[in-house]
């Protein structure tokens, strides 16, 4: 029993001095679930609802001039990064449709400006055109990050 209690604090303690030198990084808690029926890890659970699990997608490219020509972003994904971009802040990417409750994180991980449009399809709640802060479009600086926030379909605040 005192060797196992031993066992765990020195874990706790490798790990927390690890961290500390930047030599580990956690991305998710727990075990992801799979693609098929299974049972889901507790602890995995647990970080999901804690915040600390995730969904992310990245190496995103912004295109065109316009929302029509824009890349669409897929949904149900919290942190979208964009890796590429046309120079001179040409190019930009669509959100996927706003429905309440949900919230994206777009990253630019790029050395350009690109602009954010609304989704390029009408809403499928509202059969009208998203808003972003009650416009068309908003910008992302170079190395930045914008949170989208829906609580009204139809709507992002960001």
């Amino acid at each position: 029993m005192i060797k196992t209690v031993r066992d765990v604090f020195y874990a706790a303690f490798c790990i927390a001095i690890g961290m500390a030198l930047g030599q580990m990084a956690f991305a998710t808690v727990g075990t992801p679930p799979g693609t098929g029926p299974a049972l889901v890890d507790g602890a995995w659970l647990n970080g999901l609802a804690n915040g600390q699990n995730v969904s992310y997608q990245y190496g995103f490219t912004a295109v065109g001039s316009g929302q029509s020509a824009s890349l669409q972003l897929p949904a149900n994904i919290f942190l979208l990064e964009v890796d590429t971009s046309d120079s001179g802040g040409a190019s930009g990417v669509a959100l996927p449709p706003c429905l309440q409750g949900q919230n994206v994180v777009v990253i630019n991980n790029t050395a350009y400006t690109f602009d954010v449009y609304p989704s390029i399809a009408n809403n499928p709640v509202t059969a009208a055109q998203d808003k972003i802060n009650n416009t068309t479009s908003t910008t992302i600086t170079t190395y930045a990050q914008k949170r989208f926030s829906c609580a009204k379909n139809g709507v992002w605040i960001g």
